[in-house]
């Protein structure tokens, strides 16, 4: 079958051993599936942990970087790197960007693709597909949080797939994320504009991607952080967001740092292996273990 291709029989695989240390092999998430050029660029990092380690968890990782490029390092590999090491299975997701001339919705079908193939295949590696969140940072984080407000509208219909598996996350986390593509005093212009185009945009387009506008009450649980110091993505995005995750009742852990925070500063500074130190990811994996064993 087209859909037990290459991504299947890695799994198989790998899953017969003793579940190693899988890092940095690579998937087109789009194999097996008529697809175009564009969609060639789309691919998922594994990073699984040892198995003695594994706590059944999985994680979807989406780097920032304004639609426009990836932030694959220390948004994305660092990342998956750290996750690993606490047992968390992660995934970092190469979607489609703007630089190529992509739009909307092609950065959403990546990531629903991403979530069908991690929940559909990962039972044969010992991980609970109940438990398949999504991480994204600044741009990457309004990805995340469109899988988790429409996680019932299905993007890839128009490319004749039906997933047999709901795409809602388990969880997801937004980190200094992108959030309104609506209000100009605080939309990250560069954003919008590669998400949505640069011109002609309408502006009910707009309303149904400005995420504080649509929380529901069903959404997942939401691990949100933020910089008051940020000069990239305006602080008021988490705070508006957040106060509707408040009005809705939505689970959610709001981490906002002030200018006194000494580790936590500004924007975009993720997981990095220079000896630049952060504890926001510890704050996420404590998180991420009371609500997993609730």
């Amino acid at each position: 079958m087209k859909k037990q291709s290459r991504f299947a029989i890695l799994l198989l695989l790998f899953s017969v051993f003793t579940f190693p240390i899988w890092a940095q092999n690579t998937i087109e998430i789009w194999d097996g599936i008529e697809k175009n050029k564009k969609q060639k660029r789309s691919e998922l990092t594994i990073y699984l942990p040892e198995k003695e380690k594994n706590t059944g968890i999985s994680v979807i990782v989406c780097p920032g970087g304004s639609y426009r490029y990836l932030a694959m390092q220390h948004e994305g590999h660092e990342v998956a790197k750290y996750l690993q090491s606490r047992g968390i299975a992660a995934f970092v997701l190469r979607y489609r960007i703007g630089i190529f001339g992509n739009r909307h919705p092609a950065m959403i079908q990546d990531l629903q693709r991403a979530i069908q193939l991690v929940k559909e295949e990962y039972s044969k590696c010992d991980l609970d597909t109940s438990k398949v969140g999504v991480m994204g940072f600044s741009a990457g984080g309004h990805l995340a949080g469109t899988a988790a407000t429409y996680f019932d509208t299905n993007f890839m219909e128009t490319l004749d797939i039906v997933p047999n598996i709901s795409l809602k996350p388990a969880f997801i986390a937004m980190i200094y994320p992108v959030i309104s593509m609506q209000q100009d005093s605080i939309v990250h212009k560069r954003s919008r504009r590669n998400l949505l185009g640069y011109s002609n945009r309408e502006k009910e387009m707009e309303d149904y991607m400005s995420l504080e506008k649509h929380v529901r009450e069903d959404m997942p649980p939401v691990f949100l952080l933020q910089c008051k110091n940020d000069k990239t993505v305006d602080y008021r995005n988490s705070k508006y967001y957040d106060q509707a995750l408040s009005e809705k009742g939505v689970n959610h852990k709001y981490l906002f740092f002030d200018q006194d925070s000494g580790k936590h500063k500004g924007h975009g500074f993720g997981i990095r292996s220079n000896g630049v130190t952060t504890d926001w990811q510890h704050e996420f994996v404590s998180w991420l273990q009371l609500l997993i064993n609730e």
